[in-house]
């Protein structure tokens, strides 16, 4: 996004007490929610593997080590600063120019069943169902058999380059999005509700709201593992505290909420150390191989 460099400087500070006071929960804590997810059969064959396509939004998940935190299943992780769906991505402050969604789709044609759409934050909602259309045609080209699409935080102050994404503009294309799921348009479109799973946590962001601090980059890795593995119908890689066992199989976290103890699984505040920033990187986690902070 074009205004990362400011904002890069404020996430990067950001390492201090972005905390999550999160009460360990049972089973028979989990809130009920008037919707839950449908569980979506196991994909067998070929073996599941995840292409996530994020923005900056995400792209904390890099640059505060988190990536490591995204487990239980395989999966390559593309995130760009200033990505778009499928118009032209926006320039960053540096004259950086990332391919767009549909682009780095493009580019993984092969060897992948799951996308994972965490793109949105520098679109209009002008085009969105077009814009969904696109992209579900070219990944059931390339043999994609599931999409798990993110909805947009909406509570933000955040403002895209060209003021064509902002508050107002993320309600519509979640409210697009729900509408083609609830119409079925498109059967292996999977929502993903992190607008709502982190409505009511803003110590996990910057003040635009959108970009991750140290904790809320920890939260998106767990949340996104915990969501892939209940779709996977297996266990949570993670318990929801120390001490436990995870559930298994995995709960959706769209029912549960954020009652994860974040701070007793991960090393949050203890960035790992070779961390640069970057405007854009494409890798995966350690999984199954132990995590960077298991290590040292």
């Amino acid at each position: 996004m074009a205004r990362l460099g400011a904002l890069g400087v404020v996430c990067a500070g950001a390492l201090t007490a972005a905390h999550v006071a999160a009460a360990p929960a049972t089973v028979n804590e989990l809130a009920v929610a008037t919707a839950p997810a449908e569980r979506i059969p196991p994909i067998t064959s070929p073996p599941d593997r995840a292409l996530l396509v994020s923005d900056s939004a995400w792209l904390g998940i890099k640059l505060y080590g988190s990536r490591d935190a995204v487990q239980g299943f395989d999966h390559t992780l593309a995130l760009a600063s200033c990505r778009r769906r499928v118009s032209t991505s926006c320039t960053n402050y540096n004259g950086f120019v990332p391919i767009t969604m549909r682009e780095e789709l493009d580019n993984h044609p092969t060897d992948y069943t799951t996308l994972i759409v965490a793109t949105g934050y520098n679109d209009s909602d002008q085009n969105f169902a077009q814009d969904i259309d696109s992209i579900v045609m070219l990944a059931r080209s390339h043999g994609y058999q599931r999409i798990v699409w993110l909805t947009l935080r909406a509570n933000v102050s955040y403002t895209s380059p060209g003021d064509v994404g902002f508050a107002e503009v993320f309600v519509r294309s979640n409210a697009v999005l729900q509408a083609i799921v609830d119409a079925g348009t498109y059967p292996e479109i999977v929502i993903a509700d992190w607008a709502n799973y982190a409505v009511d946590q803003p110590q996990w962001f910057a003040p635009d709201g959108i970009h991750l601090r140290g904790a809320g980059a920890y939260a998106a890795s767990d949340y996104i593992s915990r969501k892939m593995s209940f779709l996977n119908s297996t266990a949570c890689a993670q318990p929801t505290y120390a001490g436990v066992e995870p559930f298994d199989p995995c709960v959706d976290p769209d029912v549960h909420g954020p009652l994860i103890d974040l701070e007793s699984l991960y090393p949050i505040g203890d960035r790992y150390p070779s961390e640069p920033f970057t405007l854009s990187w494409e890798g995966s986690s350690s999984w199954p191989l132990p995590p960077w902070w298991e290590l040292e």
